[in-house]
């Protein structure tokens, strides 16, 4: 019994923790509704509170199913009418996801620092260069099969990251759909968390057998992501994008020096 109390609550939890770990999913998932890379403000708090990186990047994932859930429930029914769209994009997600997952109950917790370290580098790359893309509503979206190699590849990549790092990977979605598909931010944000979902509920079951998840602040998260990320999806309209845009900058910035300073240290 002692044992099994050890696992679900590990020796560095502290009440304290369970309010600041609410507050960063419903911040974090609430500006990643619309920028993506929520992960990378919970995972520096959950980093800080003195969690392994392993841990870390695994419940910052499971956590993403209270956000999947939350902005799909907010979401406009139309998202769903372009299902071709949605089992083309999704299924190389997945498999991509389910690869990623293997790699990460597998990695050393220094390879999994650089692997994040690289992610938010590109992060940081694409906020200061990238280019804003005309764009369509979903149910406009025609694939043609040329298309299909680069897209699924692309899927592939992203899955695999995503379920590794769980940092920018909603950012980089983002990327891919309004660059190669010409999707709507709003539309693009729901297929997002529609293809995320399933590779998240892989990510949390095979993390969950392999030990990695901190259960009192995967609650918390759960709880604080839905409300963020389903109270931001009604209102994403309404939000102006370059605020969001500079806090995500700032918390990336941070991110990345404090894991810098960790591998050096």
């Amino acid at each position: 019994m002692g044992i099994f109390f050890s696992h679900i609550i590990p020796s560095y939890f502290q009440w304290w923790h369970l309010p600041i770990v609410f507050l960063a999913g419903l911040v974090g998932e609430g500006y990643g509704v619309v920028v993506g890379s929520g992960g990378v403000l919970i995972q520096f708090v959950l980093l800080s509170l003195g969690i392994p990186l392993p841990i870390v990047v695994a419940t910052d994932i499971a956590g993403c199913l209270g956000s999947n859930v939350g902005v799909i429930t907010a979401s406009p029914k139309h998202i769903w009418t372009n299902k071709k769209l949605l089992v083309i994009v999704g299924v190389p997600f997945f498999i991509g996801g389910v690869i990623g997952t293997f790699f990460l109950t597998k990695i050393s917790p220094n390879l999994l620092s650089y692997v994040v370290i690289c992610g938010l580098f590109l992060l940081l790359i694409y906020i200061a260069f990238g280019k804003k893309a005309t764009v369509q509503a979903v149910h406009k979206i025609s694939i043609r099969p040329k298309q299909i190699p680069l897209l699924s590849s692309t899927m592939v990549a992203l899955g695999l990251y995503g379920n590794v790092s769980g940092i920018g990977v909603g950012t980089f979605q983002k990327i891919s759909y309004s660059s190669l598909l010409k999707i709507s931010i709003a539309d693009g944000i729901g297929i997002t968390n529609i293809v995320g979902l399933p590779p998240t509920a892989f990510s949390f079951v095979a993390t969950t057998i392999a030990g990695l998840i901190a259960w009192p602040y995967l609650i918390m998260l759960w709880l604080g992501n839905f409300i963020g990320s389903h109270l931001i999806a009604k209102q994403i309209r309404k939000i102006p994008n370059k605020y969001l845009q500079v806090l995500l900058i700032l918390v990336t910035l941070l991110y990345l020096i404090y894991l810098i300073w960790s591998l050096i240290h």
